[in-house]
């Protein structure tokens, strides 16, 4: 069981009509730039965010990710700008990428409306020299090719002290990763476009405790819906208590705590609800976030929670 996911990632480049997938995060609540180009500035501070994510321990070859962003508003919070750099290592296949985000923000009576835009590249390099491979003269299975892609994305976001609300095309563009036709045989990779619609709430329950549900819908081209269902407590508006459902895929457990003014701690642990929880003890995600307010900020800090 253990080797499964290597030997379907030696196999899909040699797939037909492959699409190249993005990876999914478990703290998209605490995290809206990884998601959401207009998210950008929303805070009115600047705030920076690292997530560590190390999926299904104990598979060989298993997908591990590092993404970074970084945000702030800018010209009396009317325009917001970040950025987004990550780095997926999935068995012998290793992706970067690097996005610069930019939004335009619109005051209403009921809160803030984001437009925003993001631009970027991935690359993409697979080293087949580390497979053993029984037919060494497989031209689809040799040497480390490279791919440099751009590509670019929009979305909008609205959010005010009490809910926010946000769709999403972050990769709009659908490159052609391999395309290779060899005696008949074709062997295509694609960038896979995705949609994400997120939206959550905070509600009181009493002075101290508040309770946020939240949800993140994820449309993939040529495939079905996936969904996450999200409940977290915050208590005294430090530490954060919260579990997730996603859709056919993992019960998750989350947590924030509130270090100081600047720094947040979270961390999620997935565990697997389908087949692969025999071979997998779970999924690890670590979040680390640096907030700073900005001096020349006329509006407060909204939103709070999220």
């Amino acid at each position: 069981m253990r080797k499964i996911v290597v030997i379907v990632i030696g196999l899909v480049f040699s797939a037909i009509g492959f699409a190249q997938q993005r990876p999914v995060i478990s703290t998209y609540m605490l995290n809206g730039l990884a998601l959401n180009p207009a998210y950008a500035g929303s805070l009115n501070i600047f705030s920076a965010s690292f997530i560590y994510r190390k999926q299904w321990i104990n598979v060989e070859g298993a997908p591990t990710s590092n993404i970074l962003t970084a945000n702030t508003s800018l010209y009396g919070n009317q325009l917001g700008i970040g950025i987004l750099a990550s780095r997926d290592d999935i068995g012998i296949h290793q992706e970067s990428a690097f996005y610069i985000n930019g939004a335009y923000k619109i005051r209403t009576g009921a809160g803030i409306l984001s437009m925003g835009l993001s631009g970027g590249f991935d690359n993409r390099k697979s080293d087949f020299n580390q497979l053993n491979i029984l037919n060494e003269d497989d031209q689809l299975l040799t040497g480390t090719p490279t791919r440099f892609t751009p590509n670019f994305g929009t979305g909008i976001y609205f959010a005010n002290p009490v809910m926010y609300a946000g769709i999403s095309v972050p990769y709009i563009l659908e490159n052609t990763l391999y395309d290779i036709n060899i005696e008949g045989t074709v062997s295509e990779s694609k960038e896979s476009r995705y949609y994400y619609a997120t939206g959550g709430f905070i509600f009181d329950i009493n002075q101290n405790v508040k309770f946020s549900p939240s949800t993140l819908i994820r449309y993939q081209n040529n495939s079905r819906v996936g969904w996450d269902l999200n409940g977290t407590l915050i208590f005294d508006g430090i530490a954060y208590a919260g579990v997730s459902y996603r859709s056919g895929d993992a019960l998750v457990f989350l947590t924030q705590l509130i270090l100081n003014e600047n720094f947040r701690l979270g961390y999620a642990y997935d565990t697997t609800v389908n087949a692969l929880n025999e071979a997998s003890r779970g999924t690890h995600e670590i979040l680390l976030n640096y907030r700073i307010k900005i001096n020349f900020a006329r509006d407060p800090q909204c939103p709070v929670y999220f």
